[in-house]
């Protein structure tokens, strides 16, 4: 079973660093062993091979003396030299009971470093099994973790979206209850007060005005053409005028005064309960949209995407 997060702690590797050390050392000294063991051979053989070299000239000299004192018996110096090299020996190099002790502390060495080797490997495989299900059991509670983010990340969303919708609906039903008060109380519709946002003109004309941003329910808007001085200005209102009014519209962009154009209303969007959070109002296309307005709409649609209307 994989061990709990809370248990699960990473082992210091503290205690570590001595052996770490010690293998250091250990590894210096035996390289300067090798060293050492290797000179040492060196200088063996070459003192066994001056030994044989010494004992053949040994041999040679007694035979040499043998046939000398055959032939000069008279000469009292060459038994003197028999006899000083009748004693002489060719002494022993006594190494090999310490070369045998070597061989065998390298030997039982070796064994020792074999089993401890296998024993690394045994912790080995049991440290990798233990870290590699860690590695699953924090995977899967990171996964968890960004789940649990997401999930309330998304509710938030979804109740900022309700609430707006809610509020949107409650100034749609208040807007549609004030227009409806106004309409009981009219007299007439020769007398009825113009809504907000909205003069009547002379000639069947009307003033709107309008006030559009980055984040107004009021926006510019386009048709199959891109061409903004044949689109329009969605006028964002409770209120109706019918298709064909013509209007003089008022209207500010962030930053700049109040331009003016003339237009005509060309569609309505009627108040949608299923879809609260879209603002009601009227479409007023442009005509004879001046090129000094033109050239400030245009501007602002390039930080602001318009509405589209088919033409």
């Amino acid at each position: 079973m994989a061990p709990r997060l809370e248990s699960a702690e990473m082992p210091s590797n503290a205690h570590n660093r001595p052996a770490m050390a010690r293998e250091s050392e250990l590894a210096r000294e035996e390289s300067e062993l090798n060293s050492l063991e290797s000179r040492l051979t060196d200088q063996i053989h070459r003192a066994t091979h001056e030994a044989d070299t010494l004992a053949s000239r040994l041999t040679q000299v007694r035979s040499e003396l043998t046939r000398l004192e055959s032939e000069h018996s008279g000469d009292l110096t060459i038994p003197e030299i028999g006899a000083r090299l009748q004693a002489a020996a060719i002494p022993e190099l006594a190494v090999e009971s310490a070369r045998e002790k070597a061989l065998t502390a390298r030997q039982q060495a070796l064994e020792a470093r074999r089993q401890a080797t296998q024993d690394m490997q045994i912790a080995l495989h049991a440290f990798q099994q233990q870290t590699s299900a860690l590695t699953k059991e924090l995977s899967e509670a990171e996964a968890k973790l960004k789940e649990v983010v997401e999930a309330a990340a998304r509710a938030r969303r979804e109740q900022e979206a309700a609430r707006n919708r809610e509020a949107q609906r409650t100034r749609t039903e208040a807007a549609r209850s004030q227009t409806a008060t106004r309409g009981a109380l009219a007299p007439s519709p020769s007398t009825r007060a113009a809504p907000p946002g909205i003069t009547p003109r002379s000639h069947g004309r009307v003033k709107l005005q309008a006030n559009i941003s980055l984040g107004s329910d009021s926006n510019f808007f386009t048709g199959f053409s891109t061409d903004i001085s044949e689109g329009g200005v969605f006028v964002a209102t409770v209120e109706t005028v019918p298709r064909g009014t013509s209007v003089d519209l008022d209207f500010t962009l962030p930053g700049g005064r109040p331009l003016k154009a003339s237009g005509v209303v060309r569609w309505m969007r009627e108040p949608n309960d299923h879809m609260p959070e879209l603002m009601p109002g009227l479409g007023v296309q442009f005509q004879e949209l001046p090129p000094e307005v033109a050239s400030q709409i245009s501007d602002f649609v390039r930080k602001r995407e318009p509405l589209f209307f088919p033409d």
